[in-house]
């Protein structure tokens, strides 16, 4: 069944139980994209800070521009962990279809292959914010000062893990699609994410 109630509803801990215990919805990319939220919530949070600062007077509209930025993202990463979890919900209705002869068959391999190809394009928009929000840190990382520059590079940290666990079910999906233009853009996604957050860790360097 198709999950209902969002992620963002729930409590810390019993979202926590849920994994533990699985629900047949949630999964790796639902957990990625929350971590990735909450590494935005960090970075805007620098931003903030930031933006509070005397001397960052003269950078006000860049550091307003970036935590808009950041914000939707945020947005989209919140709504990726929902997403996801209704996704592989519908994949695995498909895959429980009854079996039978043609035409009936044919239809339930179409079923299965739609909720497929939606349970892959899913995790890449998810993947893609999360790569959009490591390019912001690379950008924020230029204005912020102290100690909480290091909570941009912390943020890009977890960003990047999350991509990377994102495109691990990616991939999970793709040896069950024959053809489709997925693989490019995870591939793009991959080297993206890599370089940005190596951006920000040169950039953060003693």
């Amino acid at each position: 069944m198709v999950p209902q109630s969002s992620v963002w509803k729930s409590t810390l801990e019993a979202f926590d139980n849920q994994i533990a215990q699985g629900d047949g919805a949630t999964g790796g990319v639902a957990v990625a994209s929350i971590a990735a939220t909450f590494a935005v919530s960090l970075l805007r949070m620098v931003l903030e800070i930031t933006a509070q600062k005397k001397e960052s007077e003269s950078h006000l509209g860049q550091l307003q521009q970036l935590l808009e930025a950041a914000t939707i993202e945020s947005e989209h990463l919140r709504q990726a962990a929902d997403e996801d979890r209704a996704a592989y919900a519908a994949y695995r209705q498909a895959c429980h279809l009854p079996r039978a002869a043609e035409p009936e068959r044919s239809a339930r391999q179409a079923a299965m292959r739609s909720a497929l190809e939606q349970a892959t394009e899913t995790p890449l928009r998810a993947a893609g914010s999360a790569v959009r929000a490591i390019q912001l840190c690379a950008e924020a990382v230029s204005y912020a000062r102290g100690d909480v520059a290091a909570d941009i590079g912390g943020a890009a940290a977890i960003l990047h893990g999350a991509v990377r666990a994102i495109l691990t079910s990616v991939d999970a999906n793709l040896r069950r699609i024959e053809g489709g233009g997925f693989a490019a853009e995870r591939r793009d996604l991959e080297e993206r994410a890599a370089r940005n957050a190596e951006q920000v860790s040169e950039r953060l360097r003693p």
